[in-house]
């Protein structure tokens, strides 16, 4: 098997395993044997768990660099929507690694440095896709001591935070509870929404709608 194929069975395997167990309860000596790998050929890719859960994070990485970076060039309500549910479903892919983030970024500096990396290029794309909601007079700019800054801190924390609220309270990821965690979304900017917005979501809440209750 090639070396990259090796890898990415490793990674795959390890997601799955992470995901379903943690990563705490999980050894790389248990993820070699899911694989069908000696010990030995795993360490020779990767040396520690640490070095695998850092390759996971690229893998997010790489995700988000294909075209969550164009996404200020689609200012509309529906796009918005279309980001806090393509967030929400990315988490659920690589859970183990939001459910566990803290604990995580504690123990590895290393992958602490990758996180804040993508988290700073992260927001700096979602800055500019409301500056072009503000240009599109779909949002009206804050003004102080409200800023842009604060409420789109407040809207990282409900995304990051989801799918441990949904976890907590014992309810599944699907449409209607990403649609709910939208919701608090559209809340923070209820104030700072037009009329054109307003239209725009009313539009969207009835499609929605729509497609829930068809046969």
């Amino acid at each position: 098997m090639a070396t990259r194929e090796t890898q990415n069975l490793i990674i795959d395997t390890a997601i799955d395993l992470f995901n379903e167990y943690g990563s705490r309860a999980v050894s790389t000596n248990r993820i070699a044997d899911e694989c069908e790998l000696s010990r030995g050929n795993l360490h020779y890719h990767f040396r520690t768990k640490e070095e695998i859960i850092q390759a996971i994070f690229q893998r997010i990485d790489k995700e988000m660099e294909q075209d969550w970076y164009q996404d200020h060039k689609h200012p509309s309500m529906e796009y918005m929507y279309f980001m806090f549910s393509r967030q929400i479903e990315l988490i659920w892919r690589y859970r183990f690694f939001y459910r566990e983030l803290n604990g995580l970024l504690q123990n590895d500096a290393r992958l602490k440095v990758l996180f804040m990396d993508n988290r700073k290029r992260r927001v700096r794309e979602v800055e500019l896709f409301f500056e072009q909601m503000v240009k599109a007079e779909l949002v009206v700019e804050p003004q102080a001591p409200v800023t842009m800054a604060s409420l789109l801190e407040i809207t990282w924390l409900i995304s990051d935070q989801w799918l441990p609220h949904l976890d907590l309270h014992d309810k599944v990821l699907d449409e209607e509870s990403i649609a709910d965690g939208y919701q608090l979304i559209l809340q923070v900017f209820e104030h700072y929404f037009t009329p054109a917005a307003r239209r725009q979501q009313s539009r969207l809440l009835t499609t929605r709608l729509t497609r829930r209750g068809r046969p």
